[in-house]
């Protein structure tokens, strides 16, 4: 008995000195600001920030380097990257098109601007802002797919009503409700002409809002999936599985309604397509708060009848006093597993195990007293863009993800290859 009793107190050392963690590599510091989204180009990392986007060299992930930045004010700058341009949503009506802007004070202002600005990074110690495109209501997010046939490429921008704009709401838009998506064209060779091309419409519950924040129907995000001719839409009030044949009219396939979901906020398909997982940001909600139990939860369906959900997640850790819930995430392009890398605000960073749809649950944390924006997986590490500490580079050990597909480029928002 007593030999048998040892024998499983040294497996269960063994189990536990195997056990999946995530550690920090590096961080590459950035303060006195608001750090956003991150895009990735070969070994560059484009970090945005409320106050513009910098350029990180992560040749070597244990040693990042900062090699150029460009200050351009603008709630938010989420960023997508393709080739030597970078495009960034700006999201709150500035005082001009340019760099050096401020917030508009006069929001219906018809000088203001915000939309979607176009960077040149072919020189990456030294980017410059090359054209500005005004849409409706800004660019919350912006999703990018590449059209490489016509040598441009397509942005879907997302916004809403978060305030009065010169072309946005009630009083400045046909639709006082914005029930629309913009799609903007950048021709690559002549990204001064880039323009707003269509405009499809959304058709979804107009969302009841948060304080500040004005009533109306649009989309936060959009994760697309383009050998599969998908896009997952989280359209606030619900979410959406578009078709994308023909991308300047995205076809509804599925309306997605989940009463316990308090903001529709991103999405991402595992790399074969068969689930598709939404984020819900509550904010300010916190993980395991015991007076909401779908607190920022992700919700897990089946891509081809995404009538039900088969599961949620949370993360385990008690966060009773912090800002906790899904933001950003990414699945880890590996064959025969479902692992999912995410931001939960002041939640961290985690890896998720989904392989079992019907049973996730969490494999590694990072929560360096942390408020992460966005965490994703690219060639071997888990980046996460943290509000106030800029770029960590995160390890994970304890788990073989050896065969994960390295792809030289990642938009986050762009699933560009089918992993079976």
């Amino acid at each position: 008995m007593k030999l048998a009793l040892l024998a499983i107190a040294a497996a269960t050392a063994l189990l536990g000195s195997a056990a999946p963690k995530l550690h920090l590599l590096a961080n590459a510091p950035q303060g006195g600001t608001i750090n956003t989204d991150v895009a990735f180009w070969g070994h560059l990392a484009f970090e945005g920030s409320y106050d513009g986007v910098r350029i990180v060299d992560v040749s070597n992930p244990s040693a990042p380097v900062q090699v150029g930045s460009l200050a351009c004010h603008a709630p938010q700058n989420d960023v997508t990257v393709w080739g030597h341009f970078v495009f960034l949503s700006v999201d709150r009506p500035q005082t001009s098109a340019g760099c050096d802007s401020q917030d508009e004070q006069i929001p219906r202002d018809p000088a203001g601007f915000e939309g979607i600005r176009i960077v040149d990074v072919s020189n990456p110690a030294s980017p410059q802002l090359v054209a500005s495109v005004p849409t409706d209501c800004g660019s919350h997010t912006n999703t990018l797919i590449p059209d490489v046939a016509h040598n441009r490429v397509l942005l879907y921008v997302s916004s809403y009503a978060l305030g009065p704009g010169p072309h946005c709401g009630k009083g400045a838009e046909a639709d006082p409700l914005h029930r629309k998506i913009s799609i903007v064209e950048v021709p690559l060779d002549a990204p001064q002409s880039a323009k707003v091309i269509a405009t499809p419409r959304v058709d979804a519950p107009e969302w009841i809002p948060a304080p500040h924040v004005s009533a109306g129907i649009g989309c936060h995000d959009v994760t697309v999936f383009l050998p599969l001719h998908l896009a997952a839409a989280s359209c606030m009030s619900e979410g959406q599985i578009w078709d994308i044949r023909n991308p300047l009219a995205p076809r509804v396939l599925f309306h997605i309604r989940n009463k316990q979901v308090f903001f529709w906020h991103s999405a991402a398909f595992t790399w074969d397509g068969k689930y598709v997982v939404f984020g819900d940001e509550d904010f300010p909600g916190s993980c395991n708060d015991p007076t909401h139990d779908f607190s920022g939860r992700i919700w897990i369906y089946r891509t081809a009848s995404p009538t039900a959900p088969i599961a949620s997640f949370t993360i385990p850790r008690k966060q009773p006093h912090e800002v906790c819930s899904a933001h950003l995430f990414s699945f880890v392009p590996v064959q025969g597993r479902y692992l999912l890398a995410s931001s939960w605000y002041e939640g961290g960073t985690d890896v998720i195990d989904m392989t079992d749809p019907k049973k996730p649950h969490e494999l590694a944390s990072f929560d360096p007293e942390a408020n992460d924006w966005a965490a994703y997986w690219y060639d071997g590490s888990v980046y996460a863009s943290d509000f106030n500490r800029g770029l960590d580079v995160l390890g994970l050990t304890g788990l073989d993800v050896s065969a994960a597909r390295r792809f030289g480029h990642f938009n986050p928002q762009t699933q560009e290859i089918v992993i079976r």
